[in-house]
């Protein structure tokens, strides 16, 4: 189980995006997709400022694109980890589509990726 909800740049040290609980458990399993990621803290209560379903899309784009298996029951429904995977997006049929999912932005290119002109250097102009 790992919480992926209720995230915001406000308080990035307090709960993780579904990308970070991705990367939790790819890291619990040794660095490899093992095993059934089953994120928590998601899909009851609006408790941030990212739209209700956008966890659950986040969440099962990015495992379906390193193939680990996850787990999407609704709230309260019951699943065994060996059996059949609740993996529907039942959240679909009771909300607005996620308009797009708040992926982190880009980390910044190292200074030495630009030229000097490019910079643009205040001492420089």
């Amino acid at each position: 189980m790992i919480q992926i909800g209720a995230y915001s740049e406000f308080w990035p040290d307090i709960h993780m995006t579904p990308e970070e609980g991705l990367r939790a458990h790819l890291d619990l399993q040794g660095g490899t997709p093992h095993g059934v990621l089953l994120p928590i803290h998601w899909g009851t209560f609006n408790l941030a400022p990212h739209p209700w379903a956008e966890p659950g899309e986040w969440t099962k784009e990015a495992a379906e694109e390193v193939a680990q298996a996850v787990a999407l029951p609704r709230p309260g429904e019951p699943f065994e980890p060996a059996g059949k995977l609740p993996a529907d997006a039942w959240w679909r049929s009771v909300t607005a589509p996620v308009a797009h999912l708040r992926r982190r932005p880009q980390e910044p290119a190292v200074a030495g990726e630009f030229s000097r002109t490019e910079v643009g250097l205040a001492g420089e102009r």
